[in-house]
Formats: C-alpha cells, sequence, structure tokens
C-alpha cells in the first residue's frame, strides 16, 4: 500500500532585521547589501540615518532565502 506524501507546510517568513553603523562617507555597504538581495532573490526595506559623522544602515529581510543572506551578510558586509 503506497503511502501519500504531503507537501510540507510552508509558514509566512516574518522579516528579519538586521543593522549595522558606518562611517558617513562609506556608501559601499548599503550597495553591497542591495546587491547580496538582489541576487538571492529576498525581499530587502533598507533605510539610512545619519547621525553626525555616522550613518545607521537598517533593514528588513524576507523571503525563500533569508537564512543564507544572513551568512552573506555577515561574511561580507
Amino acid at each position: 500500500m503506497e503511502q501519500a506524501t504531503k507537501p510540507p507546510v510552508r509558514f509566512p517568513s516574518k522579516p528579519i532585521c538586521i543593522g549595522l553603523t558606518c562611517w558617513r562617507w562609506q556608501r559601499t555597504k548599503s550597495r553591497a547589501i542591495r546587491q547580496l538581495a538582489q541576487r538571492l532573490g529576498v525581499n530587502l526595506q533598507l533605510t539610512e540615518k545619519f547621525r553626525g559623522l555616522h550613518r545607521v544602515i537598517e533593514a528588513e529581510v524576507s523571503g525563500e532565502n533569508t537564512d543564507r543572506f544572513i551568512g552573506e551578510f555577515g561574511r561580507y558586509c
């Protein structure tokens, strides 16, 4: 007797928040985050705030490859 296999249940992914601080003139950090999100196909909502000479980058990430994005973000950004 064959058993019917059910597809795995997919839960809606909640966005994961990440953030970092860099110098105001360092534009490569936010550009690298955008390129990484585009390459992995995740949804990214990026906000940048300026506090004196610092740039505060906050992002919400969601989608299929969120775990992979977090790993790559930790390695390269």
